[in-house]
């Protein structure tokens, strides 16, 4: 049986009569008259209001908190699509500063092919190994594909000693991303870091082994540029996003003591770029949420423009001298 509650408006100091009104009536005064007790009514508004207030603080839970730990872990897509501008080895100072929206100077050696990079090799796969982030570092993404580069190089590092002993961290409202990584990596519901993080982290180990290696930011170049770095026996750490998805959103959280904002990608991730074929368009990546898997080339390389094209690469001493690059010094601006 349908109908409308309606307040009758008679009242005495025990009951409140309530009229229903059912429809079909047709003017007919059907009158079914309920007691109703104050107190019952008093608790039942109570529960109501206790779930409503339940319902609210869950949903702002989920929207601010539980949104940041998918990061790392594959779930629904979020709805914010970040249109990205594409950068080249040519891009300026200035147009690099417009997409990372920050203020933060990082003096960077790059060495680049000389345009245009000339690809000799129509297929290359690199013997990198995966190494998967799982359990242990669930929002760790950067320092363990940084591990499985040192692994390449020859280090027998695992990713717990470096994001426990080497990784650049500070707390929330302490630093942007682009100068630690925030929070955790052991946390689920921490964040992350962006290239220039990879780079100082990578070099403190580096350093510490005395061998001569560098780490460089490669942010700003194209993927035909990573591609000849993979060509030259250098695999690549790239940001990218998780399996692919098209859907970033740029978020603000904070800003910092020093005034910089902190906005940070959602659904970024880190893959070390290990392989190619031109032939097949695909690319090879150890992705430390899959494993060792190939890539359709247009897919990643849209993804990497669409998280401002971050890529670090680890270069062994020989691959420093001798080369056919040129080297130009650019001032990132990063957050």
């Amino acid at each position: 049986m349908t109908g409308n509650l309606q307040a009758d408006g008679v009242q005495s100091r025990q009951t409140l009569f309530v009229r229903y009104c059912p429809r079909g009536t047709q003017g007919k005064k059907y009158y079914i008259m309920a007691k109703v007790s104050k107190k019952q009514l008093g608790r039942r508004r109570r529960t109501a209001l206790l779930l409503l207030l339940a319902l609210i603080a869950a949903a702002v839970y989920l929207l601010f908190f539980r949104s940041d730990s998918s990061r790392n872990v594959p779930t629904k897509e979020t709805t914010a699509v970040l249109q990205s501008t594409a950068m080249t080895e040519t891009t300026t100072t200035e147009e690099i500063g417009v997409l990372y929206q920050g203020t933060i100077p990082v003096q960077t050696e790059l060495t680049v092919p000389t345009e245009p990079a000339v690809l000799t090799a129509s297929q290359v796969e690199l013997d990198a190994q995966p190494v998967l982030q799982n359990p242990e570092l669930p929002t760790g993404c950067e320092v363990t594909t940084l591990t499985a580069a040192l692994n390449y190089l020859g280090y027998p590092v695992d990713k717990l000693t470096m994001a426990d002993q080497y990784l650049t961290r500070a707390e929330p409202y302490q630093a942007t991303f682009g100068e630690a990584f925030i929070g955790s990596p052991h946390d689920a519901n921490a964040w992350g870091c962006y290239a220039p993080v990879i780079v100082e982290t990578a070099q403190k180990y580096l350093d510490e082994q005395g061998n001569g290696e560098v780490a460089q930011n490669l942010t700003g170049c194209s993927l035909k540029t990573l591609l000849w770095e993979v060509a030259n026996g250098n695999p690549v750490i790239t940001w990218v996003t998780i399996n692919l998805t098209s859907r970033v959103e740029e978020r603000y959280y904070w800003t910092t003591p020093k005034g910089e904002d902190a906005v940070f990608l959602i659904n970024e991730h880190c893959v070390l770029l290990c392989g190619y074929d031109l032939n097949a368009n695909t690319v090879t990546v150890c992705d430390p949420l899959e494993g060792k898997i190939q890539y359709d080339m247009d897919k990643f390389e849209n993804r990497y423009q669409l998280v401002y094209q971050q890529a670090v690469v680890l270069r062994k001493p020989e691959s420093l001298t001798g080369t056919e690059t040129e080297t130009e010094t650019t001032e990132m601006f990063v957050q």
